[in-house]
């Protein structure tokens, strides 16, 4: 894949010189231990795996960094070193300490970067290996996975040049479509330098010296993002298991003594898209992007009897997203973005050993129509109002799973409660056969179906489509699985 950038790629500190201008250099090889002792001073690295998150928020969905915009980003894997430089370490090297409160023990500080790059040229010669500084991403990533454990004594230079609009975002863009960043090394090399705490992203010039400013080390390593990890995170395959509906009975998965079951659809031809029976109760404007109705055929899928609940997300994850709380176990889980269901997935296949996936939008629409036992009805289920959770009835509160009559196929809520992410890129219809189809291949922007507690009625027809960046997070974004 084309975005992906080989392991050799990462940048690994040298110092060079050139017109007064300090500069940094590629490594050669990757070469880490987990371990170094310069002289009598020991520091040791920790492992953080390829992977991707949000950079820019904070891991519960909750806080934005100041002066940062919130974007996925995907990262080869490194080690960082598990706390800052310390003064010890650094006078080991360079034979003083220039730090404003003198402490071996302590991070040191009142180094600017330059003078970090000359520390990294001589703590390589001194060992016989390469070291660089975190790039702003890897900085974030790995304060993430860790905890904010050893990432609050002091503010940190990155590798990266400042750039006051990451990745050519603007600042109120929050919620327009952006694309996954692989790797990213921050702009074109200029004097101002990223200095990051947990939840603020500031920049200093190259040469500036400060009191509770130091740096941590990074090495890279051989765990890089290939196309089968990258490929389901930024939207370009999907990897299906093969279904048998012929035996009905649901799939019951148990994950961290929670326990959720899938239920199986036989595949078929259906019409996709808004038909002249998707009329419940009342008249309402049909939206273009619901039209042309086209026939689809699908093969037999499995889909989650209801959304994926906050205890399943606590069981795979260890943690919850802002506004869920974990004493209402059975609601569904919101304010997760397109990105956080790909990151729980990812997850919970390696609990499993499975292959659970976002369901295609045509796979949506056909299960909440109620498959090969369809009744025609304009949501899922029913053509009435009470057989959901909207703004008429729930007053944008979610419920509990499976407290409403389940449609045609056993499966619940798939009109209303919160807007479920299907996998697919947002596109518009065309009047074309489509076999198994899976979206557009290209744009940042994804598909929410089934409205939500907090969305008028018509929001929650089953032909309903609404497009999203698929980074945006609301209180009403949940989600359900597929295989």
């Amino acid at each position: 894949m084309n975005k992906i950038l080989n392991i050799t790629a990462v940048l690994v500190a040298a110092l060079s010189v050139s017109a007064c201008k300090t500069t940094v250099q590629k490594p050669v090889k990757v070469d880490y231990q987990m371990e170094y002792t310069v002289g009598d001073v020991t520091f040791d690295m920790v492992k953080i795996p390829a992977g991707h998150y949000t950079m820019g928020l904070s891991a519960d969905n909750r806080r934005k960094v100041t002066n940062g915009i919130p974007h996925e980003v995907a990262l080869d894997g490194f080690v960082i070193s598990s706390n800052p430089v310390s003064q010890a370490l650094w006078t080991a090297v360079m034979g003083g300490n220039p730090s404003s409160v003198q402490n071996p023990d302590a991070p040191v500080d009142m180094v600017s970067w330059v003078d970090v790059v000359k520390f990294l040229g001589k703590l390589g010669k001194a060992i016989g290996k390469e070291f660089i500084i975190p790039t702003e991403a890897q900085w974030e990533y790995a304060q993430g996975i860790l905890g904010g454990k050893g990432f609050t004594s002091v503010a940190e230079w990155c590798l990266d040049s400042y750039d006051a609009v990451p990745d050519g975002a603007t600042s109120d863009d929050y919620f327009k479509p952006m694309e996954l960043a692989v790797n990213p090394e921050g702009p074109a090399e200029k004097d101002g330098k990223v200095v990051r705490t947990v939840l603020e992203r500031m920049e200093l010039e190259s040469h500036t010296r400060k009191v509770k400013v130091g740096f941590r080390l990074v090495q890279p390593t051989e765990d890089v993002l290939t196309d089968a990890i990258l490929g389901p995170i930024d939207g370009t395959q999907i990897d299906r298991e093969t279904v048998d509906a012929s035996d009905a009975r649901p799939e019951v998965f148990t994950v961290g003594g929670v326990s959720f079951r899938m239920v199986k659809v036989k595949g078929g031809t259906f019409s996709m898209g808004f038909n002249d029976y998707d009329t419940p109760l009342a008249t309402f404007s049909v939206q273009e992007n619901e039209q042309p109705a086209h026939p689809v055929t699908l093969d037999d899928f499995e889909i989650g009897e209801t959304e994926v609940t906050v205890a399943l997300w606590n069981a795979v994850m260890g943690s919850l997203p802002h506004l869920n709380d974990l004493a209402e176990p059975q609601k569904p889980v919101g304010n997760v973005s397109w990105y956080n269901s790909q990151n729980f997935i990812s997850k919970l296949n390696a609990l499993t050993g499975r292959k659970f996936r976002l369901p295609t939008e045509a796979e949506w629409e056909y299960a909440a129509r109620g498959g090969q036992k369809t009744r025609r009805y304009g949501f899922s289920g029913s053509n009435t109002y009470d057989a959901m959770w909207y703004l008429g009835n729930a007053n944008s509160k979610l419920k509990d799973v499976k407290k409403l009559k389940p449609n045609e196929l056993g499966i619940y809520d798939m009109s209303g409660n919160v807007w479920e992410w299907c996998y697919d890129r947002a596109a518009e219809y065309s009047k074309d056969p489509q076999v198994n189809p899976v979206g557009a291949t290209e744009g940042g922007t994804r598909i929410l179906r089934g409205g939500s507690c907090a969305s008028r009625w018509d929001a929650c027809r089953i032909s309903n489509r609404s497009f999203m960046p698929a980074k945006n997070i609301k209180g009403t974004f949940g989600l359900r699985l597929a295989l």
